[in-house]
């Protein structure tokens, strides 16, 4: 079994393009095997067109997962499986046993939402919201963010040794950030920031934008390898991460398991 995330991977936020999707594919074929697919984000697009799932492209093949996590909130607790009859109904036995469960109102209410499409309106909104967000973070931080095609993060590639300096600077002065490392068991194979913007206001992330751009020119040079840089930062990087909240007058980005 393959467990994947095509369509927005965290942290470092690639797609899987269609060539590797059909190559997943015909190797699970080959082998028999499963493909997980999770589409946890996948409503959030920015400049590009959708790619179609691998459960379109090969029904019997993959189990095709969706949440409200992103959409609405992980206290809810909602999520959905599609796959062969066969399986959901093996699924569905599993979970009756279960002791987690989603209260029966909150099911109610949310098929209530879909029914009178009050979700998807709801998504149209956070769409054109997230793509505001989104846009100060390219125009404060520069070009090189990386993953920011879809979903609610980026990434800020930085060199391995600066991470640290960056993360405990930008922590003394209010903002809280996180590095790849925090996403790995193992010794990061992409060393940055993790960037996420789903919780933050506008104005929080100017201010985190700005803390971290100083901070970024007191820390890592114009040509990446850690050297001090001049003042101004429209065409620099540094990052926040997924979920914000507030601590006095100054922005905190907490950790990307709170997006």
């Amino acid at each position: 079994m393959v467990y994947t995330t095509p369509a927005h991977q965290y942290p470092l936020g690639g797609r899987l393009p269609i060539p590797r999707r059909e190559r997943l594919l015909a190797w699970a074929r080959r082998n028999g095997a499963m493909v997980v697919e999770d589409d946890y984000d996948a409503e959030f697009r920015y400049d590009v067109a959708p790619l179609p799932a691998l459960y379109g492209l090969d029904p019997g093949r993959v189990i095709l997962l969706g949440t409200l996590s992103k959409t609405l909130s992980p206290d809810l607790g909602i999520g959905w499986l599609v796959a062969e009859p066969g399986l959901v109904d093996r699924v569905a036995e599993v979970r009756a046993r279960l002791t987690d469960r989603t209260s029966g109102p909150v099911q109610a209410a949310t098929a209530l939402s879909l029914e009178r499409g009050d979700l998807d309106r709801h998504l149209r909104r956070m769409r054109r919201e997230y793509a505001r967000r989104r846009g100060l973070l390219v125009e404060c931080l520069g070009e090189r963010l990386t993953g920011d095609t879809a979903g609610l993060h980026v990434l800020l590639p930085l060199p391995a040794h600066a991470v640290a300096a960056v993360v405990d600077a930008a922590a003394e002065r209010g903002v809280l950030v996180v590095g790849t490392g925090h996403a790995s068991q193992a010794e990061p194979r992409v060393h940055g920031l993790i960037i996420g913007y789903g919780s933050a206001t506008m104005s929080q992330l100017r201010h985190a934008c700005s803390v971290l751009a100083d901070v970024l020119d007191r820390h890592v040079g114009a040509d990446g390898t850690g050297g001090a840089r001049g003042s101004g930062h429209q065409a620099r990087r540094g990052g926040p991460i997924p979920a914000l909240t507030t601590s006095g007058q100054r922005g905190v980005l907490a950790s990307p398991d709170r997006c």
